[in-house]
């Protein structure tokens, strides 16, 4: 077998292995428009292409028929490379957005690892759709009391802020009129961002067509932003988009 050969065949399952994991990062873990990696996203993403695309090079430069310690060679780099894969996969699967909590004015998109587990007494806190994350409200305490005990608890003993505490948690579904009541037209999105009235425009189309029966509301993800848009008659998440949902009133 010549050096081209062996780097081929080593190519070909690396190759099946790359396009199931991309099904699996960008159609489940991370659908749009969750696709804007933060720099640790960034960085597990750039470990599974680099090792994919060394594997192969290194067996062709270690190649050589009846090469004493060939086979043991071809295992290192076989395992070395599966462990750079893998380590990968494992940081997007553990990064992935799993919750995303409406508080104050926006969505905000976590990971299973920005929310203490234990806090979560109630399972449906944990059952998560196939693809994308679980759709939360977080609420603001109404008792005097009880909000100046959560202000006390985030200023000044270090306990995390309101989205990140299942306690004051509910389902989307069941807080859904009040997102709608402090959405904002897509229409304002539109006029307020001249450089995306394309893909406004397309988006609306998808829906029906009519601007008016759209709201929507920022959302952030890591260090990335986009629009949540949602139904204006009955609050149901429709769509996303990626474009600057900050608007000046």
């Amino acid at each position: 077998m010549s050096k081209s050969r062996a780097a081929l065949t080593h190519l070909k399952p690396i190759l099946l292995l790359i396009a199931v994991l991309a099904a699996l990062i960008f159609w489940i873990w991370y659908p749009y428009p969750f696709w804007q990696f933060g720099k640790s996203g960034k960085f597990a993403l750039t470990l599974i292409l680099t090792a994919a695309c060394i594997g192969p090079a290194l067996t062709w430069v270690v190649y050589k028929k009846g090469k004493w310690g060939l086979v043991f060679d071809l295992w290192v780099i076989a395992l070395v490379q599966l462990v750079a894969v893998g380590w990968g996969t494992m940081s997007l699967y553990q990064n992935r957005p799993f919750f995303m909590v409406y508080t104050l004015d926006r969505f905000e998109v976590l990971s299973k690892r920005d929310v203490d587990l234990a806090w979560i007494t109630d399972p449906k806190f944990l059952n998560k759709p196939f693809a994308g994350p679980l759709m939360l409200f977080a609420n603001m305490p109404q008792d005097p009391v009880a909000y100046q005990k959560l202000v006390r608890e985030v200023m000044f003993e270090g306990k995390p802020d309101l989205q990140f505490r299942p306690e004051f948690w509910s389902l989307y579904s069941e807080r859904k009129q009040y997102v709608l009541e402090k959405s904002r037209p897509l229409v304002d999105l539109r006029d307020g961002r001249p450089d995306s009235i394309g893909a406004i425009d397309k988006l609306v189309k998808n829906h029906g067509g009519d601007i008016n029966q759209l709201k929507f509301v920022p959302a952030l993800q890591s260090d990335a932003q986009f629009a949540v848009i949602l139904d204006a008659r009955s609050g149901e998440v429709l769509d996303s988009l990626i474009v600057n949902p900050w608007l000046k009133d």
